[in-house]
């Protein structure tokens, strides 16, 4: 039984914190989830050197880092398990996650802040609020930015595309034969790649590519039957 009391620094379209909403209610953890675009973002600036979603209270303990508190959610609550026992399947779901918060997350950035289409779900999620505006230019520049020196903003839209659909059919043959990454039951790179997918599922650019695969939408579906009875207690 849980005796720890578990509160989330949550932004809702974050694949970063959409990973840990997963990996939280697979696990069947209660918690108490605390949108931090509201009064709760004073607190985790004043708590937090690192001022990034997602981060986790737990019982007056803050971590930060989605794979940092994944794990520390392994050590705490181990079943079901999320990281392979196996020394090579552990080094293997590493690197697959890491695939995905690296790789992927710069290639739904575009889709979602730079290219046209995606834009005005960016304006729909933080609101007309003076906080919401003011969050949304901050980080309007500064993901521009991220993406400029990463690479992948200084290349044509064709290009991008291009990227988009090398990385998806090496994740189609990746799945082939199986259902999970690493075989028959999901790991942490499992909920890292599909968190991903899922933030890509929105932006109309990103969405059609992801279309022309159709083995992925059966996966996120499987992802998604994983999460058929949440543990979430709040908001």
């Amino acid at each position: 039984m849980q005796a720890l009391k578990l509160r989330l620094f949550d932004w809702g379209p974050s694949p970063f914190c959409m990973k840990l909403r997963s990996v939280l209610s697979y696990k069947g953890l209660p918690y108490e989830r605390v949108p931090v675009l509201g009064p709760s973002l004073m607190e985790l600036l004043r708590r937090s050197e690192v001022r990034k979603v997602p981060a986790l209270d737990v019982d007056g303990r803050l971590l930060i880092d989605s794979t940092d508190i994944a794990h520390e959610l392994e050590r705490l609550f181990p079943m079901p398990p999320i990281l392979p026992a196996d020394p090579r399947l552990q080094g293997l779901s590493h690197a697959l996650e890491d695939w995905a918060d690296e790789a992927l997350y710069f290639l739904g950035l575009y889709f979602q802040w730079l290219e046209p289409r995606g834009k005005p779900m960016v304006r729909k999620a933080f609101g007309a609020t003076p906080l919401g505006i003011g969050a949304r230019l901050f980080y309007q520049r500064r993901i521009a930015a991220q993406l400029r020196g990463q690479g992948t903003g200084r290349k044509s839209a064709g290009h991008i595309a291009s990227d988009l659909r090398r990385e998806l059919a090496a994740l189609t043959g990746m799945l082939a034969g199986q259902p999970f990454l690493l075989g028959a039951q999901p790991y942490l790179c499992d909920f890292a790649v599909n968190a991903q997918l899922v933030y890509m599922s929105r932006p109309p650019g990103s969405a059609e590519i992801l279309g022309e695969y159709p083995a992925l939408a059966a996966y996120m579906e499987r992802m998604k039957s994983l999460r058929a009875a949440p543990g979430q207690a709040g908001g």
